[in-house]
């Protein structure tokens, strides 16, 4: 996948450079940034090496000839409110270098009428479902830690399919979700990828999608659109592995399961516990779906501690394969 180009040109030189020296450190698989000091400098650059996104002082929109620059123009403003319509798309600039670049990335996704291209894979994405029919059981702690020891080595997604994840109050983004994620992808847009990178938050290491807010959106997602998701990430993102952290919730739940390579289970050892596990296990047999038994790991947690354990030895197991 050829990684497009991003061009960051304001007054202030210091502004410039630390911006593309910030995000020559955090190098993104779809795009690499350059800065320029001056207007001039930019419209020679790009004569040969087009722009695909223009980040562009508003004090040189004026002078600027689109024409000369066919990318996305976007402006970087001084000021936090705009009293008229502008003439292109509009980010304030002094905010973190990864919000205006998530910002960009959005921008960039909406408008673009092309594809990002294809990832080349050395082997297909993993996907390792958790999933228990328990509740309280540690399922979340356990997917988020196994997903963090993963991502130490290999590229990693935790991708939250419950009614209420409590991810905004633990981890709170700038308002896009899954959501949005899978409206863009319904509606036939081509920069998945771009969109994806526009609100893909961090834990350490690992990558996640920020989850949906209410049951409402959750019930929305149709057990084709998890398959199309997938499929999406699979094709378009460069993610080995991908978390699914799932719930009777998420439309389609057996066949999700169907679809893991490997499916961790955490379960207790009281007699509710039990007869639940049983009702579950002769649910599946019913359906004739022991596939689903036969790869699953039934694990228990008396601790924290020994959660976390198990966790850094299953990452350490799954990123050797």
């Amino acid at each position: 996948m050829k990684r497009k180009q991003i061009a960051v040109c304001d007054v202030e030189r210091d502004y410039t450079m630390r911006f593309a020296e910030y995000a020559g450190r955090h190098q993104n698989p779809l795009f690499v940034v350059h800065g320029f000091t001056g207007l001039e400098k930019l419209l020679e650059d790009t004569k040969e090496h087009p722009a695909d996104i223009v980040l562009l002082s508003k004090n040189y929109a004026k002078e600027f000839k689109k024409e000369k620059c066919p990318g996305q123009i976007i402006c970087l403003s001084e000021e936090e409110y705009q009293e008229e319509e502008p003439e292109y798309p509009v980010i304030y600039k002094y905010q973190s270098c990864p919000q205006i670049l998530k910002k960009a990335y959005d921008i960039y996704a909406e408008r673009t009428p092309a594809s990002l291209g294809t990832a080349l894979r050395l082997s297909e994405m993993k996907r390792i479902g958790i999933f228990s029919p328990l509740g309280r059981i540690g399922k979340t702690s356990f997917a988020l830690a196994m997903g963090k020891e993963l991502a130490k080595q290999r590229r990693t997604l935790y991708l939250n399919m419950e009614e209420f994840s409590g991810f905004e109050a633990l981890y709170p983004s700038d308002g896009q979700t899954l959501s949005e994620l899978i409206y863009f992808m319904k509606q036939g847009k081509k920069a998945f990828a771009c969109k994806l990178e526009s609100l893909i938050g961090k834990i350490g290491s690992l990558s996640y999608i920020p989850p949906i807010k209410s049951p409402a959106e959750l019930k929305d997602i149709k057990r084709e659109d998890w398959e199309e998701l997938l499929k999406a990430l699979e094709r378009e993102s460069r993610y080995e592995f991908a978390i699914l952290d799932l719930s009777f919730g998420a439309d389609g739940i057996f066949e999700l399961l169907e679809g893991c390579d490997a499916i961790y289970m955490p379960i207790a050892a009281d007699e509710t516990a039990r007869a639940k596990l049983w009702q579950y296990r002769e649910t599946l047999k019913l359906l004739e779906l022991e596939e689903i038994l036969e790869k699953t790991k039934e694990i228990t947690f008396p601790n924290m501690e020994q959660l976390e354990g198990y966790a850094k030895t299953e990452g350490k197991r799954w990123s050797k394969n």
